[in-house]
């Protein structure tokens, strides 16, 4: 069964402010960085109604994207994770 995954970006935890063809994003991330993500307001509704996030924003970089997504900055991938790089 497939259940439906809330986007960090439209979830209680962001601001959304919209002004004129921009929308951003705000708020803190999972680590508690705080963060602003402008986007274009018709891109924003391409990846709401559903394309892929890296087709809608190209502009912005992996970390951005991510933290749109789940609210997670590298910081948090890291502690998640491991730096990818001799973790012992």
């Amino acid at each position: 069964m497939w259940f439906p995954v809330t986007r960090f970006a439209l979830s209680d935890y962001t601001t959304r402010v919209v002004e004129d063809d921009n929308l951003t994003f705000s708020g803190y991330t999972n680590s508690r960085v705080p963060f602003a993500i402008t986007v274009k307001l018709s891109d924003a509704n391409r990846w709401v109604n559903g394309e892929l996030i890296q087709n809608c924003f190209p502009y912005l970089n992996t970390e951005d994207r991510e933290i749109l997504m789940t609210g997670n900055d590298n910081a948090a991938w890291e502690r998640m994770f491991g730096t990818g790089e001799d973790d012992e």
